[in-house]
């Protein structure tokens, strides 16, 4: 190439990619393509996704209904093999179930260029204990970042894969945290822009593995609904609408789980006197009013917050077992990931910090007979199913000064496990 020629190459375009293939996925490769100024990769786990996924779009491309009413108009590549979309992205954006993102880091990991910012979207409990490692050490010219967002700004559902994503409600703001944490504001003024909704940046990664709201409202909707269920089969016209039939107890429930996870968050904040911002994790129901008060009719508790909310249509998660017939999905994310994930990464930093949680305790022992794994043993989080789970203890944090220090470390530069601290 002579020197004219690349005195006229154009300025490489920016890149984002998306990592997973289901409803987020879909409401993001929509929504980056109207905001983001660049191009759109979308990293799939295989690839007869790939081939699904492009087959739907080649007919009249991938459009959103709903609230959002938009279409995927930069979509570039479409691959199952990381080294293709992944080496020359600015921004890397999980979103899959909390289960798959350990093995999502590992597929990446060896392709993710040094100055690339990693999120998840959204994180769920532990993400950062998995995650700190693309981030951490480095060498010269490394300037990774690490991001996640509490929840997602939008509900959606794919209608069509590759043709129809349905966005049923928009969140007015979201909260962000990332590592190092002093990128948190410029990385909240990016994301904004490009997803179309307020983020707030948050200190401390913590603040959304404790400030989650999926893991009290999820497994407390399905507890409701099913916590006296003995086998019996629904036909399709007694499904329970996991919201708008949500009891007053449930409610009650669902704010009792959060209150324990507050309690938790107030006794690391006092622990580290002042080291840690938790300010991020705030009861449900203020969460549940700031994010969809523009769309309730009743805010008036945590229960008429689901009655009269944005998707009082939807049905609890059902599996039919003869035509017409159902019984409770109990495979369904609202336990398989806001329990493992959400419920008892809570707990294990309950017992860090020597908080009593009875409620959430109650919940997951019921969840955990119906999944048919263990977790909670005798009272404590040390069943054979958390070891492969990212709880604190699993990284060697296991005191509160262990976890005070991890999360310290995170506001300047990058954690390290609590043995390489000592």
């Amino acid at each position: 190439m002579n020197r004219s020629t690349r005195a006229r190459r154009k300025p490489r375009r920016p890149v984002l990619t998306i990592c997973g293939s289901g409803n987020a996925g879909h409401a993001l490769a929509v929504v980056a393509s109207q905001n983001f100024d660049g191009d759109v990769d979308w990293l799939v786990g295989s690839k007869e996704k790939a081939d699904l996924l492009r087959l739907g779009i080649s007919a009249d491309g991938l459009r959103s209904t709903g609230v959002i009413e938009e279409r995927a108009e930069k979509l570039r590549t479409i691959s199952s093999r990381p080294e293709e979309v992944i080496p020359d992205a600015d921004f890397v954006m999980i979103v899959v179930p909390a289960f798959l993102h350990a093995s999502v880091l590992r597929s990446i990991t060896p392709h993710v260029s040094d100055n690339t910012a990693i999120g998840c979207l959204p994180t769920r409990g532990g993400f950062e204990f998995e995650a700190s490692p693309l981030v951490r050490g480095g060498g010269a010219g490394r300037n990774r970042r690490l991001f996640g967002l509490q929840t997602l700004p939008w509900s959606t559902r794919v209608v069509k894969p590759g043709e129809i994503v349905h966005f049923g409600a928009a969140k007015t703001e979201v909260l962000l945290s990332a590592l190092p944490s002093d990128d948190g504001p410029e990385l909240a003024r990016q994301l904004s822009t490009i997803l179309g909704t307020r983020l707030v940046p948050m200190d401390a990664f913590l603040n959304l593995t404790l400030g989650n709201p999926g893991q009290f409202i999820h497994p407390g909707l399905m507890y409701g609904a099913f916590r006296s269920w003995q086998g019996e089969e629904y036909d399709t016209d007694n499904v329970p609408l996991v919201y708008a039939e949500a009891t007053d107890e449930t409610g009650r429930l669902v704010e009792q789980m959060s209150r324990e996870a507050l309690s938790v968050a107030r006794a690391i904040e006092t622990h580290s006197g002042g080291a840690l911002d938790l300010r991020g994790v705030v009861p449900v129901h203020e969460w549940l009013q700031s994010a969809y008060s523009h769309v309730t009719a009743d805010p008036t508790t945590v229960a008429t917050c689901f009655r009269t909310g944005p998707i009082q249509a939807r049905k609890a998660p059902m599996i039919e077992v003869s035509p017409g017939r159902f019984v409770p999905n109990f495979d369904y994310r609202y336990l398989t990931e806001d329990v493992p994930f959400g419920l008892v990464i809570t707990r294990a930093m309950a017992e860090i910090a020597s908080v009593a949680t009875p409620a959430i305790d109650e919940v997951i022992y019921w969840a955990q007979s119906n999944m048919r794994k263990t977790y909670l043993a005798d009272g404590k989080v040390q069943g054979p199913d958390v070891r492969e789970l990212p709880i604190p203890q699993n990284y060697g944090v296991s005191t509160l000064a262990d976890l005070i220090g991890w999360y310290s470390d995170a506001a300047t530069e990058s954690p390290q496990p609590a043995a390489e601290r000592a």
